[in-house]
């Protein structure tokens, strides 16, 4: 099996090994945590992190405690197979971590050269690989004892194959530290299934959850106490609005830090002649 770290670029990711810790009382949990992977269905590497993704809910992660989201990158396409839902847009994404410089692997060692999947990222600060399950359950119950920066209500109303998405974020943290946050929204499609015919995966079928098929900008919040800002964004054609997921977030530019995520259920907005 070839390493699923791209051969042109050089990763630094940092192996710690899976002790087993003492016993502890759980901490509160007091926030929605972010979870990002970075991942290819040409990459023979990924399918262990995307299960891991699509077994969340089950293994006491629901959307009550952690939203994922899947960003399938498209410099893999080149090696066997086209990932259907491979965008340069989510490559550009990894890329901006990546320059940045600002992420940290979980045993401290910060930044990272180059990019390589599949990529974990919990709450915009540390990084690790997608398959080591407990590195990531560790980092998202401590992503969790930290209040959010900011209290994020959204609203989205479905026009056709578009949607318009509101985001209210109300300051509740230290806003003073960081005055650059930005408003980044994502349609996931809940669920995907695809019959893989070449490449790493040729004869798979990968059932994938909470894969992003749109994205906004990052849009600059303004400052004061209570900040909205309005997104517009299309679905794909082949993606019903019954299987989508609106998630909207708040991020530091500068720190990559995660201020405060929320979720929104989709309802459509049926024209008059269909309504009864």
């Amino acid at each position: 099996m070839r390493s699923c770290v791209f051969n042109l670029l050089l990763v630094t990711v940092a192996v710690t090994g899976c002790a087993n810790r003492a016993a502890a009382a759980p901490a509160a949990w007091r926030r929605l945590v972010l979870v990002e992977l970075f991942t290819s269905q040409g990459c023979s590497s990924c399918p262990p992190a995307d299960a891991f993704v699509r077994d969340m809910p089950a293994l006491g992660f629901g959307r009550d405690k952690v939203v994922p989201l899947t960003f399938h990158v498209d410099y893999w396409d080149g090696l066997g197979w086209k990932d259907p839902f491979a965008t340069s847009v989510f490559t550009d994404r990894q890329n901006w971590y990546a320059r940045s410089k600002k992420l940290r692997s979980p045993d401290g060692q910060a930044g990272i050269d180059g990019l390589y999947t599949p990529q974990m990222i919990v709450d915009g600060s540390v990084h690790f690989s997608g398959q080591r399950r407990q590195d990531a359950i560790r980092e998202m119950e401590r992503a969790a004892t930290r209040p959010p920066v900011f209290d994020l209500v959204a609203d989205a109303t479905t026009h056709g194959s578009s949607i318009d998405v509101v985001v209210d974020a109300t300051d509740r943290g230290d806003t003073k530290r960081d005055p650059d946050w930005r408003v980044v929204v994502a349609l996931a499609a809940t669920k995907a299934r695809t019959a893989v015919a070449r490449g790493e995966n040729a004869g798979e079928t990968l059932d994938e959850a909470a894969v992003v098929r749109a994205l906004s900008d990052r849009i600059p919040l303004a400052r004061g106490p209570r900040r909205t800002v309005t997104v517009r964004l299309t679905k794909p054609a082949d993606l019903p609005w019954s299987e989508v997921e609106v998630v909207a977030f708040v991020q530091s530019q500068a720190t990559g830090e995660i201020g405060g995520t929320t979720t929104h259920a989709v309802r459509t907005v049926l024209p008059p002649e269909l309504r009864r």
